[in-house]
């Protein structure tokens, strides 16, 4: 009876394997009269183009997870030319867009049919009263959009002119981009069976970006020490990111895998992970950003006081010490400008002088709330010309205060205090050593953000930190509860994670 029972499985095997292979044949075939139908109608190329995108729109319907993976590969390069700004013209029709729109689609369509499938994860208050201050700020700089001095919009600084346009570049694009595709990673990760697959696409959307920037400079025919001198801060402009922003994304992947190499379980991972920490390394050194260069030391010195195991102590300060003896005299240099003499203004590049001490007032002005988000944009200074012609005042923390005032910087300040705090809780509990490691690699990038926060970038979401929020979102997958009707299973997920 066991034999029957078994040729009878292996019979109904067999049927399955000629049922897919009919299908697969059947749609091939459909696809090319598809693709020869649309050829003669518009021609080849746009015809490739048509089928597949028909086929993208399909596999991503059919499960949102591609989707989802897509975007976050896309999301780090989706303010550079490597990604289109617009498909056919149209405004904000983009690849990440529309991968985002399709994979919010294919999940509701998947919880429409069947919500006790899989788990959502119901992300800390923390995090919406984050999300409820940054549209504060935003609806109240909105109101202010007529006070903009028209030379910003003459020097492409912004490319808006109207209320809808600042929501869309300040509120729309990067932050809640950025929540999305990190929200609906955490559902992904929640709901996988090997969340630790998933690193992969996170790592390769990461070392992308390093890679272009190596192969732009050593193809450019420009010495390093060119590229080191002030007068080449713009050199790298045409990734569509300052050299800043490229120094503190490429500092937060590097964390993450820095961490993650000596915690992988095989060697193929400790070689990719190797070969994204040296590469990422390289990519850092040669946007010949002061401000990079802090944060990467700060993340070694981190790892070093965290380690407790003296084998990968040693072997970063022998990597360190490797490469600072055989850098380049023109990194060394960039690295060390100004610190000789001792001249504020070399040290900072201008910003104590000609943006810092204009804008201390416009914060006294109205010290409690704030002038909004973006509002260095329409303050006093800019429009006398106190300040340099910039769109935000090169430091997260007067940042911060100039747009959301004492009690709004106190709230986001909880908030990292609150993320900062879910890393380090993860990273004791979590049972796999590789994701122990990930969340001390994201504590780190909290770290950088403070780091180069001084002289960059923002404590609100912005195109440089989407390392930073997917780690938030994978966090959160892992740790918060879940709304699902199939507690058991539920239960079953959070003990395999946990205990």
């Amino acid at each position: 009876m066991h034999f029957l029972t078994q040729k009878s499985r292996l019979q109904l095997l067999a049927r399955n394997d000629v049922k897919q292979s009919l299908a697969l044949l059947v749609g091939a075939i459909l696809i090319a009269l598809l693709t020869w139908i649309i050829a003669e109608l518009i021609g080849e190329i746009p015809a490739l183009f048509s089928v597949l995108s028909l086929i993208f729109v399909v596999v991503v319907m059919c499960n949102y997870k591609y989707g989802v993976v897509l975007a976050v590969i896309l999301l780090p390069l989706s303010s550079t030319p490597l990604i289109p700004r617009a498909l056919f013209g149209v405004t904000g029709f983009n690849p990440l867009n529309v991968t985002l729109l399709l994979s919010a689609a294919s999940l509701l369509l998947a919880w429409l049919i069947n919500p006790r499938k899989f788990s959502i994860p119901k992300w800390p208050r923390h995090f919406w009263v984050y999300l409820a201050i940054l549209a504060l700020a935003a609806l109240h700089g909105a109101s202010q959009i007529s006070s903009i001095p028209a030379y910003f919009k003459i020097l492409q600084i912004i490319e808006f002119d109207s209320a809808g346009g600042y929501l869309r570049d300040t509120f729309l694009k990067p932050p809640v981009v950025i929540f999305a595709t990190a929200f609906m990673f955490s559902i992904v990760v929640r709901n996988a069976r090997l969340p630790h697959a998933y690193l992969i696409p996170l790592f390769c959307s990461g070392i992308v970006l390093p890679i272009v920037v190596i192969a732009y400079v050593a193809s450019s025919g420009e010495s390093l020490m060119a590229l080191a001198s002030s007068h080449a801060r713009g050199f790298l402009s045409v990734m569509g990111m300052h050299a800043n922003e490229l120094g503190l994304m490429f500092n937060m992947v590097f964390a993450l895998a820095l961490f993650c190499f000596f915690s992988a379980s095989n060697s193929l991972e400790k070689w990719m992970l190797g070969a994204t920490t040296v590469i990422v390394m390289a990519a850092v050194a040669l946007t010949f950003s002061r401000g990079a260069y802090l944060g990467l030391f700060s993340v070694v010195a981190y790892f070093l006081f965290t380690q407790r195991r003296f084998r990968a102590m040693l072997v970063v300060l022998l990597l360190v010490t490797l490469a600072a003896l055989f850098m380049p005299d023109a990194v060394v240099e960039r690295a060390s400008m100004g610190l000789g003499n001792g001249n504020v203004e070399d040290v900072s590049a201008g910003r104590v002088d000609e943006i810092w001490r204009p804008l201390i007032p416009e914060i006294l002005s109205n010290p409690l709330i704030g002038h909004g988000l973006g509002s260095i944009l329409w303050s006093e200074s800019a429009q006398h010309r106190a300040i340099l012609p910039v769109g935000h005042p090169h430091s997260a923390y007067l940042g911060v205060l100039l747009d959301f005032g004492v009690l709004g910087a106190i709230v986001i300040f909880v908030f990292f205090r609150h993320m900062w705090r879910l890393f380090i809780d993860l990273a004791k509990r979590m049972p796999d050593p590789i994701w122990r490691a990930y969340f001390r690699g994201a504590a780190a990038c909290i770290l950088l953000l403070l780091v180069q926060g001084v002289t960059d970038d923002s404590f609100t979401p912005t195109r440089t930190q989407p390392f930073l929020w997917l780690s938030y979102g994978i966090a959160t997958g892992f740790l918060v509860g879940t709304k699902t009707a199939k507690s058991d299973q539920a239960k079953q997920r959070m003990a395999h994670y946990f205990l």
